[in-house]
């Protein structure tokens, strides 16, 4: 059996889970067990709901990549992987991605599609966008001006003594080929091709000796768009910081099918009370990147540091 943890969550594996941190500690919560093995044709209850390659209700979720492999998820304790004809990087790489999230779900933890730095060493920024935005280069720019990553893609948010604290999914960052060869901290022959069937490339980037494991507080969301002719970084409101907000949860479409609404309202609303958002805009078709990540440094940690030295 392999340990491992991931979103704060014991995982225990009869295959090696590259991608996650290795626990060498005790397990005290009620793990995900994850095994390779025959998955069922059909769900034990019936479905609340059937969309392409997926069937599920609130306890039960059978998945289906076809030519890769197929998942079942049940109780946010188990899931089970059908391989079928995928490499097993790609069968992972749904793995990490939909199984991890359904089972998420399941334990009423909402992940949301986020990437982040440290901004200092006990809090974190956030970037929300959806996918091709800008996430993860927003966040290697930053770690080019000396700020230690935290997560990429994925965390889960929770409130814990009226503050925020997100907990990492794993130490995977996930580029464009086009966005690689415009960084500079990270290296290009460590590169991991994550998917063989896309054109431009998608690789992953593994950073296990600095990754957190533990539960961080979260400074502010910064909601990506790209339009426009120039850089452009404003403070939101509640209500549209909160509509933003539940536009980036990830694998949102599941929630209605899940029975999981409360759930997201309440997590919502308990978030976009406690922390600022801001939304930050660079043009669409110019390489912008490194004078977005200025703006981003000026406009929000400069004035997130200073205001907490103000505080205190």
């Amino acid at each position: 059996m392999y340990k491992y943890l991931a979103y704060g969550i014991p995982v225990v594996s009869t295959i090696e889970l590259n991608a996650f941190v290795e626990s060498t500690g005790e397990v005290v919560k009620q793990p995900i067990n994850v095994s390779v093995g025959d998955v069922p044709d059909s769900l034990i209850l019936p479905p609340l709901e059937v969309k392409p390659f997926s069937t599920f209700n609130e306890n039960e979720f059978l998945y289906s990549v076809p030519n890769v492999a197929r998942y079942y998820i049940r109780n946010g304790k188990e899931i089970i992987i059908e391989k079928q004809g995928g490499d097993w990087s790609e069968v992972l790489l749904f793995f990490y991605s939909n199984c991890m999230a359904a089972a998420l779900f399941q334990r009423n933890l909402i992940p949301f599609h986020v990437s982040g730095v440290f901004i200092d060493e006990n809090r974190v920024l956030l970037f929300a966008a959806p996918s091709r935005t800008g996430k993860s280069t927003t966040s290697v720019m930053l770690q080019q001006k000396g700020y230690a990553p935290f997560t990429d893609d994925t965390a889960i948010l929770s409130m814990e003594g009226g503050k925020c604290f997100a907990h990492a999914s794993y130490p995977m960052i996930r580029l464009w080929n086009n966005t690689i060869k415009e960084q500079r901290v990270l290296d290009e022959s460590s590169k991991v091709n994550l998917r063989t069937d896309i054109e431009l490339g998608k690789y992953g980037f593994l950073f296990h000796q600095d990754f957190v494991p533990h539960k961080v507080e979260v400074a502010g969301i910064v909601f990506l768009e790209a339009e426009g002719s120039e850089v452009k970084i404003n403070k939101m409101k509640l209500s549209h910081g909160m509509q933003k907000l539940g536009n980036n949860i990830y694998r949102r479409q599941w929630l209605s099918g899940m029975k999981k609404n409360v759930i997201q309202f309440q997590h919502l609303t308990g978030i976009i009370n406690t922390i600022p958002t801001w939304l930050a805009v660079r043009p669409k078709e110019t390489p912008t990147f490194e004078s977005f990540a200025d703006a981003i440094e000026e406009q929000i940690i400069n004035i997130i540091n200073k205001n907490e030295l103000l505080v205190q």
